[in-house]
């Protein structure tokens, strides 16, 4: 059923509806299967002991190989429209913790806030990483847009206390939080507030993902 689905609609974000996310999918799905498997509970008890019994034990087995199925897709999605999801994250605003922070492939980025210093925009981020050691780097097209629709470009970075030319590789050792400065072009008018920063990252050997903050304040 779940292949017949994904075949003739290959991205459930064609029917308009934000909400139609592969996590969701699986969110929904693992309720589903969890409410039917309380009311086939209700129905064993109702069975002679000895079926019961054995009833109960299929059950908890087949619960167990199918969250254990849909955790791994939660993981680390198979279908195409769910790896696409995956590497392209909006962030509409903070966290109930009152942190933007979104993961990508083990990799924590958070947004500690922007400012102008002289006319040119400064964004900080805190980057820690969850995996194995590896490098990290901030592909072309990493912008910061203005309210007209133009884009900044980056012209300077800083890591920790260290200044890299832009796009190049830096180590993300794990565990270690890495704090991350981007300084982008200066902007024409007074930038108080810009619609979307868009972040096209890599990590390691993984291929390219985009972090996209919506509504970021300048001050």
């Amino acid at each position: 059923m779940w292949g017949l689905i994904t075949y003739v609609f290959p991205d459930p974000t064609v029917f308009g509806l934000s909400f139609l996310n592969w996590k969701n999918l699986i969110l929904f799905m693992s309720a589903f299967v969890f409410l039917c498997v309380i009311y086939l509970g209700w129905y064993a008890s109702r069975l002679p002991q000895m079926l019961k019994g054995a009833m109960l034990v299929i059950l908890a087995a087949g619960l167990s190989v199918i969250f254990f199925a849909l955790g791994g897709e939660y993981a680390k999605p198979s279908f195409d429209f769910a790896r696409d999801q995956q590497k392209f994250i909006e962030n509409g605003g903070a966290n109930l913790l009152g942190k933007r922070l979104e993961v990508v492939d083990g990799v924590r980025i958070e947004l500690l806030g922007c400012e102008k210093i002289g006319r040119q925009p400064n964004c900080a981020f805190e980057l820690t990483n969850t995996r194995l050691d590896s490098e990290f780097r901030f592909e072309s097209q990493t912008t910061l847009f203005e309210e007209s629709g133009g884009a900044l470009n980056v012209d300077k970075m800083q890591v920790g206390s260290s200044k890299f030319t832009y796009r190049d590789a830096f180590p993300l050792v794990r565990g270690i939080p890495t704090r991350v400065t981007l300084a982008f072009e200066q902007g024409r008018g007074d930038l108080k507030q810009a619609p979307a920063l868009k972040l096209r990252v890599r990590v390691g050997r993984e291929e390219d993902a985009v972090v996209k903050f919506n509504e970021v304040d300048i001050k």
